[in-house]
């Protein structure tokens, strides 16, 4: 069947005029049905069939009525009233419908982004301008779209482990790595990021939370490398870490993410679990030789100091000592010389002051007994030896 293509304006008119979307006059209630229509009339050469120009009149008219019910109408004149074509109240316009549609549009482009949170907006997948917190506006879809990003949130990434229900699960491929002087360490690590240029992070990267692990584990390795194990398991954690979080923001910064690491942590660093039994027994055996080692210290800064305080004190000993008889040997030398000059001038009178001098010095520790000339021709002569020490005291071998 030839059907005639009639224009979209017209057809709209044709509805509000009450005939169909052919221009045809439409079947008022209450009128005889048609008969149906033969379905084998409107086959196409293909041998499909479709409805002929009256069926889809009929299709429309009955969807017509529908929606006029709906709409609160009956596709008929009510109190005289004169139908626009829907099937719906007189009054009712369309256009006012599209306008309301519009309107609806038009405010599906309003949209608030949270204090935590900021808004990309791209116009047609390019990247537009970033919102801040608040209440914005949007040209409504598909004009302008709203991506919000979580800029205030600290994210954390987990490199050479993962963490879950079951507990910790190592991942080896991501943990083991080489040191300077070729020994493998399992490490695992921490890295707490946040995003601080939004347009950045969605348009420069593809993937950016996978670049950012992806770049923490190959900075990590590289920073171990640098480093013996000895570094690594004890003394340099802090100077690793440190150099691991600056290397990964530059490296961060040449790709233009649009992230700041916040913290980079040293979960564990240990040998593989193959050798770590042998390597924990070398490293108390470390432990050990560096407390006998510090002992020692400690013994040898106690006694050295003692020595040599010691040795002080007897130089300054043996120094006064030397002082001392230099001086008395000067000093009797000089009285000696004195007393030969005396003698040489009064050798009497010097015997006579020498003699008595002496005797001052000796009488004063020896027991004495002083007897007269009466009567001593009487007295027998006792020396009692057992009792001249106890009374000599400590001038025995002069009275002996």
């Amino acid at each position: 069947m030839k059907s005639t293509a009639v224009p979209l304006f017209s057809r709209m008119f044709a509805w509000r005029d009450g005939q169909g979307p052919w221009g045809k006059p439409q079947a008022k209630r209450g009128a005889a049905p048609q008969e149906p229509k033969t379905v084998g009339a409107g086959r196409a050469r293909n041998g499909n069939t479709t409805p002929s120009q009256p069926e889809l009149e009929e299709m429309v008219n009955q969807m017509r009525e529908k929606f006029g019910a709906f709409m609160g109408g009956n596709g008929s004149d009510r109190g005289g009233g004169t139908g626009n074509g829907f099937g719906l109240p007189g009054g009712f316009q369309p256009e006012w419908a599209l306008v309301g549609l519009a309107g609806l549009w038009l405010m599906s482009g309003f949209f608030i982004v949270a204090p935590e949170e900021q808004g990309v907006v791209t116009r047609f997948g390019a990247y537009q301008r970033t919102v801040d917190p608040g209440l914005n506006f949007h040209a409504p879809w598909p004009l302008e779209r709203v991506q919000k990003l979580p800029v205030q949130r600290v994210n954390q990434l987990a490199i050479g482990f993962r963490s879950g229900e079951g507990g910790t699960l190592d991942v080896p491929a991501e943990s083991l790595m080489l040191t300077k002087d070729q020994n493998i360490v399992d490490l695992d690590f921490t890295v707490q990021w946040r995003i601080v240029n939004p347009s950045a992070f969605l348009f420069n990267l593809a993937n950016p939370e996978r670049t950012v692990a992806d770049v923490a584990e190959s900075v990590m390795r590289e920073t171990i490398g640098r480093h013996t194990i000895d570094d690594a398991l004890t003394s340099n954690k802090v100077k690793i870490t440190t150099e691991a979080r600056d290397l990964l923001q530059a490296v961060l910064n040449r790709y233009g993410a649009g992230v700041r690491v916040v913290g980079l942590q040293l979960q564990q660093v240990n040998p593989p679990a193959e050798v770590i039994d042998a390597f924990r027994d070398v490293q108390a055996a470390s432990a050990d030789a560096e407390k006998l080692k510090n002992e020692a210290m400690g013994y040898a800064n106690q006694i050295v100091p003692l020595a040599r305080g010691q040795a002080a004190k007897l130089l300054q000993e043996a120094e006064a000592y030397k002082t001392a008889r230099v001086a008395q040997a000067e000093g009797d030398a000089a009285r000696f010389n004195a007393q030969v000059e005396a003698y040489q001038a009064n050798p009497a009178v010097t015997k006579q002051r020498l003699y008595l001098e002496t005797m001052e010095e000796v009488l004063p520790g020896l027991p004495k007994v002083v007897t007269t000339g009466r009567g001593t021709q009487s007295v027998l002569p006792y020396l009692p030896l057992d009792r001249l020490p106890k009374a000599s005291g400590g001038n025995q071998g002069g009275a002996q």
